[in-house]
This record gives structure tokens, C-alpha cells and sequence, in this order.
């Protein structure tokens, strides 16, 4: 965390350590005669969190791996346990599911208007619903019907980047969107400045906002803060909240409506809620009104949302960084689909590079660096430590992917490390971004294949150069990253060029 950041929080540390001492002194920890999993204590831990860069967590978690090992613990009023190890996560959050499936509670998420998204839900009934209306549109067997869609909005960003390239930024958010309303209400977006895209950015910028690492952690292991008053420092989050729930509310009814209106009018295009109606309808239910299937269908559209523009927004930083990587991805598209048209997902098998390149992409950078924290609704027992109920479960997808055991020189992208000597894919497919066990996301599949479409026609139609300064050398870039829970490149500065003029002309018509 930067200076001024820190100093936000330290002053009010005396507060946080006594009634954290007064709630430890209260908690009962039946260890059975075991250990807790190693881990620093309580004065060390409150250091760290405090004094931690909030632009990268991930960092101290790091640390706490190197001195503690795979499995870390700490207790600050509130148990939490963090591992860097890809079996120990499969170990805990898939063999046994039943015990690792809930959330904890998401204090932030809810003051922000956010708390009824199916990824913060513990594992009840209602997350239960909302999963069942997830498998019938985002099935592997089912997101194929949504391929044309997703190749059809990746030509209209083509085109919105050969006409502003400076814009690319908002023209990943518009794609991200137009594709993500498209399959789940059915709602054709207009190519620029339409009304609900807009509600989207605003809405997703207040929750990106207020879903800073730093916040989630700090309101989970200190509850009261949500009841200090807003005009303290350091609490000037608190601004924001107002405004994020008044945007999440309109996202939950205003594309919905939409559907509902098509579908009297008999105009329904086929998406996610649609058919959800649909099938009510024939079975007359059982379902807990509208409500749900707006809850399933806004928190689709959000997830979606933010993770496929992040990545999108790596992919731009990562061509415009190393030009021989965007060369040999292009040459691979030239060979397979020629320069006659633009490729499609018929393509997908034949070209291992461009797949390698995307896995590499969701390795390098990790839009959700920690994924989202488990709550163990049981003791537990694993490699003779004591895993109290109630304790949070944190996987440090950012260490796992940058393990140096697994991935030498893990800070430079390398595409190859995907493939075997012979050139095809290996069995690293990197779904672990996704989560584990009965959280893994749904939607990982229709994900991939958005991200897949705008990557590989990006890679046909343009060349992604350094900008140059007005002397005319190349402006030099860094990967810097915002903080959140989701994290994306900061803006920087990029050349966008179509290949050719042959490839400007299949721009223009096939978009």
C-alpha cells in the first residue's frame, strides 16, 4: 500500500488491535490436541495488512509462503488461511466440498449493493438456485448455441478499433458488454454510447472500487467498521456506496424488463433469461419469483464483464510489450486461415499457438488474484494441523502461477511453456483462475471462448505497436496493475495499425 494509503489505516490501529484482543480473548479454538497450521501472530499479521501494497497482496501472502510453507494461518478476529499449493486447494476445496463450499460473509460487497451475486452467496438454497439456472444455459454442451454471438460482436470490435484505435480501452468494454447482454438478455447493444453499456461502466466502476483487497479484508476481520462515521479518514469509501447501489439496482431490472417486453411482443431473441422464462412458464415454477433469475442473470453479466475486459486489457499491454510473441501468433493465423478472411471458431483446433498465448495470458496476469474466499462450515482435520469452522480459505492463484518450479522465469509471458517440443498443447488448460470445487465459476467456458474470439481476430486485423513520443522513439511501458478484487493494466499508451490494407477491407465487410 503507498504511504498515504497506509496512513489512512494506522490511524485508527490501536482501535483494530483492542478489539481484536478482546474478540480473541473470547474465541474457543477445540484443536483436539493439534496444531493450528503455521502461520505469523497476531501482532505480525496486523503489521502486514496494514503496511501491505494494496496494489499487490498478493506479495505479502507470498512472503508469509516462503517463511510459514504451503499452508498459512493467522487469526485477527477473524481465522484465515491462505495456501500457495494447487493440490493442498484441490485437497481442501474439492475432496472435501462439503465442508469448503460456503462464503464467508461480504460486508463490502453488500454496503456496495452487491451482496445478493451468486459468487458472495453461501453455499444455501438460494446459491442452489442460482447454480441450477447457470447449467442450463452455460453447459459446455449449451455455450456452443452462443458461439456465433460472440464471434459477431468480436467483428464489430474490429471495427470499432479500426475506426478510433486511441479508444481501445472503451472499446474492450464495449464488446465485453454488447457480447455478455447479448447472450444473457437477448439486448443488442448500439456501436457507440448505448445507454446501458454506460450504466454498466459506472456500475462496474463504483464495485471494482469498493472491492479493493484491502477493504474486503479489513471489513471481514473488523465488522465494525462498517458503523464508523463516513466522515472519519481513511472511510471516504463510504461515498461510493450510495451511487453503487442505485447502479446495481438498474442492472437488475432494466435488462430484465427488456427480456420481458421482448418476449410479450414476441421479438425474444434467444439468450440466458429467456429460455430461464421460458422453461418457468411450461413447468409453472418452482422458483422464488423474479427475483432470482435477475440475481442469476446480473451477477453473469458482471462477472463476465469485468474478467473478459481485464484480460482483454492484458492482452493489449502484454502484445504491445513483445512484438515476436504477436508475430508468431499472426504467422500461425496466416498459415491455418489464410489472408482471405477473418478466422472462426472452426479454426480454434488448428491453431495451438493463439490457444497458448490465451493460456499464457490467464497465467501471467490474474485478473482475480486470490479468487474468492471459501468458509469452512466444519472442523477439520488436514496434515495434522486443526482447521477450525468458521475459518476463510484464500488461494494465492498469483503464487501458484508464478511458481518457479513449475514456470521458470514466471514474470516474462511465454506462450511456449504451453506447448509440448512437438508444438501441440500440453494438459495445463490454466482453469484454476476459474476456482475450485462446487464454486468454480459457470460461466469459465462462455469466458474462454469470448476471450478466444476477440484475441484471435485482434491478432488477424491489427498490429499492436509501442506508441511513440514526439521525437518519434517508443514510449516504454511497465506492467502496472490496479488494485481490487479484480485487476486489470492502468492505462498506458499503444499503436493500433491494421496489417494490411487487405486486412482493413475484410474489417469493413465481414464487421
Amino acid at each position: 500500500m503507498d504511504v498515504v494509503r497506509s496512513q489512512t489505516f494506522l490511524w485508527f490501529l490501536p482501535l483494530l488491535v483492542a478489539a481484536s484482543v478482546l474478540l480473541n480473548s473470547y474465541r474457543k479454538k477445540r484443536v483436539h490436541g493439534l496444531p493450528l497450521p503455521p502461520g505469523p501472530g497476531f501482532w505480525h499479521a496486523v503489521k502486514g495488512l496494514v503496511t501491505m501494497d494494496s496494489s499487490a497482496p498478493w506479495l505479502l501472502f507470498a512472503e508469509w509462503h516462503k517463511q510459514y510453507g504451503p499452508l498459512v494461518y493467522t487469526d485477527i478476529a477473524q481465522s484465515l488461511l491462505i495456501t500457495n499449493s494447487e493440490s493442498i486447494a484441490r485437497e481442501l476445496l474439492e475432496k472435501r466440498s462439503s465442508k469448503y463450499s460456503s462464503r464467508p460473509e461480504t460486508r463490502s460487497f453488500d454496503l456496495y449493493g452487491w451482496g445478493w451475486t451468486t459468487v458472495v452467496l453461501p453455499y444455501n438454497d438460494r446459491w442452489r438456485q442460482h447454480r441450477r439456472f447457470y447449467m442450463h444455459g452455460f453447459r459446455p454442451d449449451v455455450a456452443v448455441q452462443w458461439l456465433p454471438f460472440q464471434i459477431q460482436k468480436a467483428r464489430a470490435l474490429l471495427l470499432n478499433l479500426l475506426t478510433s484505435p486511441m479508444d481501445h480501452e472503451l472499446h474492450v468494454s464495449t464488446f465485453t458488454a454488447s457480447t455478455v447482454l447479448s447472450v444473457t438478455y437477448g439486448y443488442n447493444t448500439a456501436s457507440h454510447d448505448d445507454p446501458l453499456v454506460e450504466i454498466v461502466n459506472q456500475a462496474m466502476v463504483l464495485l471494482v472500487r469498493g472491492s479493493e483487497f484491502s477493504k474486503i479484508i479489513f471489513f471481514t476481520m473488523f465488522p465494525f467498521l462498517q458503523y464508523l462515521p463516513t466522515w472519519l479518514p481513511g472511510l471516504s469509501f463510504y461515498r461510493d456506496a450510495q451511487a453503487s447501489r442505485k447502479f446495481s439496482r438498474i442492472m437488475l431490472d432494466a435488462p430484465f424488463e427488456h427480456v420481458k417486453k421482448s418476449m410479450a411482443d414476441g421479438k425474444a431473441q434467444v439468450s440466458l433469461v429467456s429460455e430461464i422464462l421460458s422453461q418457468l412458464e411450461e413447468d409453472g415454477g418452482p422458483y422464488d419469483g423474479e427475483e432470482v433469475v435477475k440475481e442469476v442473470a446480473t451477477s453473469g453479466f458482471a462477472a463476465g464483464f469485468e474478467t473478459t475486459a481485464s484480460y482483454l486489457m492484458a492482452f493489449f499491454l502484454a502484445m504491445t510489450m513483445h512484438h515476436s510473441i504477436q508475430e508468431r501468433a499472426q504467422a500461425e493465423i496466416d498459415t491455418v486461415v489464410g489472408k482471405g478472411r477473418l478466422p472462426d471458431f472452426d479454426d480454434r483446433p488448428s491453431l495451438p499457438y493463439v490457444e497458448a498465448l490465451l493460456r499464457e495470458l490467464m497465467r501471467w496476469h490474474q485478473v482475480v488474484p486470490f479468487g474468492v474466499g471459501h468458509a469452512v462450515t466444519e472442523d477439520d482435520v488436514y496434515d495434522g494441523v486443526f482447521i477450525p469452522k468458521n475459518t476463510i480459505v484464500m488461494v494465492n492463484i498469483w503464487a501458484i502461477a508464478h511458481d518457479e518450479s513449475k514456470y521458470p522465469d514466471p514474470h516474462k509471458f511465454n506462450p511456449s511453456r504451453f506447448l509440448t517440443p512437438e508444438g501441440k498443447l500440453n494438459d495445463d488448460d490454466m482453469y484454476i483462475i476459474f476456482g475450485f470445487g462446487r464454486r468454480i465459476c459457470p460461466g469459465r467456458h462462455l469466458a474462454v471462448a469470448s476471450l478466444w474470439a476477440a484475441i484471435v481476430s485482434i491478432l488477424a486485423a491489427f498490429d499492436i505497436r509501442k506508441a511513440k513520443d514526439e521525437k518519434g522513439n517508443d514510449i516504454e511501458i511497465a506492467p502496472i496493475f490496479t488494485p481490487g478484487a479484480t485487476s486489470r493494466p492502468v492505462p498506458f499508451p499503444c499503436k493500433i495499425t491494421p496489417r494490411s490494407a487487405e486486412t482493413e477491407h475484410l474489417v469493413r465487410i465481414e464487421a
